[in-house]
């Protein structure tokens, strides 16, 4: 279970990478139809959920197949040629693929935009406005790129590795090679390598996310902001109405120690006997 829940999430992460390729690539298309699947509500109502629901299903097989032989889990017979095949073709091959493909491809639609941006300037009046507001949503595509081919570069590197090792294993594994002691602990310390490079991608995201882009570093000050904002008055209300129910209670308190105790005095009389 564990392994499926692993991969599946793996899985949704790097897809949702290839999504975002994808739609930075429809963004940037001269063709309208193209554009109109950029929208967040296409995002959220079909793309995220078919991905999630997708990666879901795939990866059944090891619920089914893994099994544990001296304390240690592995595929037996074919399902280790399957399990080999399915982390060649859609961990290795199919994803950095579609990255760098429309990764390229928007890199060429935002040139040839800004190529007919200079062949075809604006001629209308409030011409600065317009090349302002250019400018930024420009300045504003531009970072959004950056991270994303960050991350690109990322995910492959540490994939690709994982990727070789795997083929290297099964190639070896179906061609009988006899292994030393030695080459034996070599390939599990590389294994074991590669298995940890596959949490660093999505793990650091957030951190080149920072490096790359002040937009991004602006909106995490601002998310950073508004959190201490809403924690301080919170603190601050709550102090208040602790203070003001103590100030309550000792008012009433002090209201009833002030009060005199009224004692009736004896009425003596004046008069006297003839």
């Amino acid at each position: 279970i564990r392994s499926y829940m692993f991969n599946a999430s793996q899985q949704i992460s790097r897809y949702l990478i290839v999504s975002a390729c994808i739609d930075r690539f429809a963004l940037c298309s001269t063709n309208a139809t193209l554009r109109q699947f950029s929208r967040v509500q296409v995002a959220r109502r079909y793309v995220i959920p078919f991905i999630i629901i997708i990666w879901h299903i795939f990866p059944i097989y090891m619920l089914v197949f893994n099994s544990a032989v001296n304390t240690s889990c592995v595929y037996p017979g074919v399902s280790a040629l399957v399990n080999s095949i399915y982390g060649m073709s859609f961990v290795g091959f199919l994803p950095p693929t579609l990255m760098l493909i429309f990764s390229t491809l928007t890199i060429r639609n935002l040139t040839s935009r800004q190529d007919r941006r200079h062949v075809h300037p604006l001629s209308i009046v409030n011409i600065n406005v317009s090349t302002d507001r250019d400018r930024k949503q420009q300045k504003k595509d531009q970072q959004v790129f950056a991270m994303l081919i960050v991350q690109v570069i990322v995910y492959v590197i540490t994939t690709s590795m994982g990727s070789i090792n795997l083929v290297y294993s099964v190639a070896t594994a179906y061609m009988g090679i006899e292994k030393s002691i030695e080459r034996k602990a070599i390939e599990s310390f590389i294994s074991s390598v590669t298995g940890i490079l596959n949490y660093t991608s999505p793990s650091l995201s957030f951190y080149l996310f920072l490096l790359v882009s002040s937009l991004y570093r602006k909106e995490m000050k601002l998310v950073i902001r508004q959190v201490c904002t809403r924690c301080g008055l919170r603190w601050i209300v709550n102090n208040n109405s602790v203070g003001n129910s103590r100030a309550t209670h000792h008012s009433r308190l002090g209201e009833f120690t002030r009060q005199p105790t009224v004692i009736p005095l004896p009425v003596i009389s004046t008069h006297t006997r003839d």
